[in-house]
């Protein structure tokens, strides 16, 4: 009797420990966060964000796998602010050549005397472009350097 109490315990031991070792919230977070390591390789950008937050949602006690998630958050974040920064910088520096095309006409006809309001309006509204895209640029530049102060680059 002794012997089948035994063979009982150490039996329901066995198979609580395969069903607890299948069902370990760090291994799925860990599967999770491979995915996302795959979109932000392939420069699926978005979707490695989402995948992110299904993990962060769905195993918040997956706590290592969690912490290199945040790791991968902070490159994803980084590498769309450097995008999102050339992409500024080629519009802002076609703008500026823009700008200043006009802007040379627009002085040339000041000193003629021929300037109409249309024209001043358009060099004004040319510049107000540039300025945004400029805040755009920087704003984008600003948070490239303050994520790589968090990640300590």
């Amino acid at each position: 009797m002794k012997v089948a109490t035994i063979l009982t315990v150490i039996c329901i031991t066995v198979l609580i420990f395969f069903v607890s070792c299948g069902n370990n919230p760090e291994k799925k977070a860990k599967k999770i966060l491979d995915e996302a390591q795959t979109e932000f390789d392939s420069g699926e950008y978005v979707k490695a964000l989402k995948s992110i937050d299904s993990l962060r949602i769905n195993y918040p006690k997956a706590i290592e796998t969690r912490k290199s998630a945040l790791k991968l958050y902070q490159k994803i974040e980084l590498k769309r602010a450097q995008d999102a920064v050339e992409v500024a910088d080629k519009a802002l520096q076609q703008a500026n050549r823009e700008y200043n095309a006009v802007k040379n006409h627009v002085d040339s006809l000041r000193n003629t005397g021929k300037l109409t309001i249309e024209e001043l309006r358009s060099v004004n509204l040319m510049k107000a472009k540039c300025d945004s895209l400029q805040n755009v640029f920087d704003v984008e530049c600003a948070k490239i350097k303050y994520i790589k102060v968090k990640i300590g680059e």
